[in-house]
């Protein structure tokens, strides 16, 4: 177990603290996930990473900017523009990034769907292919 530990250190930034790393990695892996239904979306590199928090830029296919707050508690919008942080509004928290971005960009959904039936016309034409 001490030996899990000491190699997961090294590849953490921050040696002993695995919730951190977790976030950084949900957070990626949100960036690569809804990149194809939005304008633009990247973890910030200017706000600060913590074992609480990772922040990320998405803007919409609309144009709308917001910076995203990832936590524990979930996904929410903390500010209209890049890297900012508006603690004079309070947003609601969503439990997943689709759910969030599906209230603030129609585009989204409509990008959700397409790619769903694309995929779903790609196996059905795997399915026609195969012999019977």
């Amino acid at each position: 177990m001490e030996n899990y530990k000491s190699c997961l250190s090294l590849l953490m930034d921050d040696p002993g603290d695995e919730e951190n790393y977790s976030l950084k990695i949900e957070a990626e892996e949100v960036v690569k996930e809804v990149k194809f239904a939005v304008e633009n979306v990247e973890t910030s590199q200017i706000l600060p990473k913590s074992d609480q928090m990772v922040y990320m830029n998405i803007q919409t296919k609309e144009g709308n900017i917001y910076c995203v707050e990832l936590s524990v508690q979930g996904f929410r919008v903390v500010g209209r523009q890049y890297d900012t942080i508006d603690d004079s509004k309070k947003s609601q928290y969503y439990e997943t990034i689709y759910a969030l971005l599906d209230k603030v960009s129609p585009e989204y959904r409509n990008s959700f769907g397409e790619a769903l039936l694309q995929k779903l016309q790609g196996l059905q034409k795997q399915e026609e292919m195969q012999p019977s």
